[in-house]
Parts: C-alpha cells; structure tokens; sequence
C-alpha cells in the first residue's frame, strides 16, 4: 500500500521541499482513495471469511499495520517502522525519558516505543522473563533537574540502552559519559543536544517545519502585515530551531510581513495571557499569531479569546496535533497546525536502540515527517492517525 500513498508521504515529507502550492489538498484525496480501495478484503468480505470475529489483539495489530501504510520513515535505507531483521537475546530491557509525564505527546511518543518492543517480541516469540522490556519515565512539567534525575535512576539500573527526550540543550553531557563508560547506547528522541556520544536522533526537522509554517501562515494573511510568535522554550531544541527557521523564512522570503514580537515561555515571567495583551496593545493592528508547541497553542487560544479584537479577527497557527487544537480548527478559532509524529518518533527510537544492540547499522538522523493539517483535510486518514488526546 507504501507505493500507492507518495502524495500523503509528499505531505509529510515537506523535509524534501515540498511548498505550499504543490503538496496543499492533494494527501488527504490521495488517502481517502487508498482507504477505499485497499488491498485486501473489503469489511463485507472479512465478515463471509473463515474468521467469523477479529480478536482484540488483532484489531490493535491491524490499527499498526495502517499506521505503517501511511507514513514512511526510512532513513539510509532503514525503514524504522519495522522489527525486521532484529535478532536479540532475551531479556533486553530499553530505558525511555519524556519531557513531561503530563503531556499527551509524550504519551504518544511511550506508545509507539511500546509498541516496537511488543512487536520485536512478537517477531522473536519472547514470552515471560525472555521479553524485551520497556521503562519509561518523566519528569513533571519539562523540570530539567528531575529529568537529570531520573536519567541517574534508569542508569543505575543498567539498561541495554537508553533513549532521552532531552530538556535542556545544556543538560545530560555528565549522564552520557556515564552511559558510555559503562557501555550503555544513548538515543535522542524528538529533542536532542550537540553530543557525539549520542548513535542516533528520532526528531522533525523543526527547522524546516518552522519554515514550513511560516510559509503556510503567510499564504493566510495574504503575504502582508504584522505578526507575533510565542515559543515555548529558548532552551530545547524544538524551540530554537522552529522559531529560528520560522524567522528565516519571513526575513527571507517575505519583506511584506513583519515579525513585530517573539515571546519565549521560559524566559518570560508573565503569563500568556499578559504577553498576549501586551503584544496587542503595542501592536493593535497585529495581523496574526503564531505558537511553537501544543501547550503554546492552546494558552494562546485562550489569552486571545479574553483579549483578542473584537471587530477583526486575528490569524492563529500552531504546531501539534492535540484533539483540543483539531477541535479548534473546527470551530474556526485555529487556522491550521503543522503537525508531527510522535508516535513515529517513539518507534523509531526503540527500533534504532534495538538494532545497535543487534549490531545493526543506524542512521544517525532519523527524520519523522511534519504534516500540514487545517479544516481542508481533517478527514484525511493519515491526518486522523496523527490526532492524540
């Protein structure tokens, strides 16, 4: 089915430089197609085959196996959407730290590393004590000291490797030298730091997703006029390379629109609320507004609605695919999002961790995809794959 998706992976694939005017609204047909053709038995049919009713555990593989059809994330010839090929010994135990226990990101991100290691076990028939295992732990609220933290706890344990969501860019050099001097593989998973102890990153390229979403957000205001970011952190590097190639592609390419403010969470001691009202009441005809992150996304919403014009309407984008921010997008409060893939990422991570303990080859970037998604393709299926709670 890979073969018959390129348009959606197109989409996805904005890293290779797909622009707005030639990937806009061709994924989401594209996939509906896909959908409905298949390749296999039609729902009519699987109910006249021999298997009267598709078990639980079935269903949940066949909700992977579509997830794989749709989003191809191969790097140097990997595919890192596939346990194929991976020998272990029993009893591997893999260590993953998030950013934030309370994000539903990050959740995201634990299941699909979840879901890699249920599916090597699978593939090996590891049961009882012979499974690969899976820790996963994170600190409350992206608080760098607990993440060091719980770093120091997961080494103390010494796993076979450990996969790191990393805070801060500044953070964790100790912990790696202390990984390495006692053999154990580091990988990075959606924020990584400048460290060559590092094998490999499962991360967006959020500098091109942010120059992406600059391109997009213009296209709405019609190439002219003032507009504001709020970044979530000037401190991990999402944050820093989304805003960075955001501001890139606005002074680069667009000299009619002007980036009047660019307000960092972490830096700043007012709330969202305050920044939002300060922005606007310095620049009143403020055009649009742009976050970096889900939680950024959200607060904005919500600071404008309190504070935001009442004759015009002020442009918002975002970035993420929260089920708040799509139900934002339907009521019209959101323009669109440039979403990722998280669920991706934490596959991809276990697969590469997986495969340097198999002695494998690993690539040393893997890239996961950023996808454009407004009210035009909410129905698209591999937009739905991408939406989490």
């Amino acid at each position: 089915m890979k073969k018959k998706i390129l348009a959606v992976l197109c989409v996805m694939g904005l890293l290779a430089g797909c622009t707005a005017g030639n990937a806009e609204n061709t994924a989401p047909q594209e996939a509906q197609e896909t959908l409905a053709q298949g390749e296999g038995e039609s729902p009519a049919e699987e109910a006249e085959s021999e298997e009267p009713q598709e078990t639980e555990t079935e269903a949940e593989q066949s909700e992977t196996a579509l997830f794989q059809d749709y989003f191809d994330i191969t790097s140097e010839g990997i595919d890192y959407l596939s346990v194929e090929g991976i020998q272990l010994p029993p009893g591997i135990r893999l260590s993953m730290v998030g950013k934030d226990s309370g994000s539903s990101f990050w959740k995201q991100v634990h299941e699909g590393a979840q879901q890699a290691v249920d599916d090597i076990n699978k593939a090996l028939g590891f049961t009882g004590d012979e499974k690969v295992q899976l820790n996963y732990d994170a600190p409350g609220d992206g608080d760098i000291a607990e993440q060091i933290d719980i770093i120091d706890q997961m080494l103390d344990k010494s796993p076979d490797a450990l996969i790191i969501g990393f805070v801060d860019i500044n953070s964790g050099k100790t912990q790696l030298e202390l990984a390495d001097s006692n053999g154990v593989p580091v990988f990075a998973v959606d924020s990584g730091i400048e460290n060559s102890l590092i094998i490999s990153e499962s991360k967006t390229d959020n500098y091109q997703a942010g120059k992406e979403a600059a391109v997009r957000l213009c296209e709405l205001i019609g190439d002219e006029g003032q507009i504001a970011l709020l970044v979530h952190s000037s401190e991990t590097e999402t944050g820093i390379e989304r805003e960075k190639g955001f501001t890139d592609e606005i002074e680069q390419n667009h000299p009619n629109v002007e980036i009047v403010n660019v307000a960092y969470q972490d830096q700043d001691e007012r709330s969202t609320d305050d920044i939002a009202a300060a922005v606007l009441a310095e620049y009143p005809e403020l055009k649009a507004y742009s976050a970096m992150n889900e939680d950024t996304t959200r607060e904005l919403l919500s600071a404008l609605e309190m504070y935001g014009p009442e004759d015009r309407t002020i442009t918002v984008t975002g970035f993420d695919a929260a089920h708040s921010e799509i139900e934002s997008i339907q009521n019209g409060t959101l323009a669109g999002v440039m979403a990722q893939n998280p669920y991706g990422m934490g596959y991809a991570s276990a697969v590469a961790a997986m495969r340097e303990i198999a002695r494998m080859e690993n690539a040393s970037v893997i890239e996961t995809g950023y996808y454009w998604i407004t009210a035009e393709n909410l129905n698209d299926p591999a937009t739905q794959l991408l939406i989490y709670k």
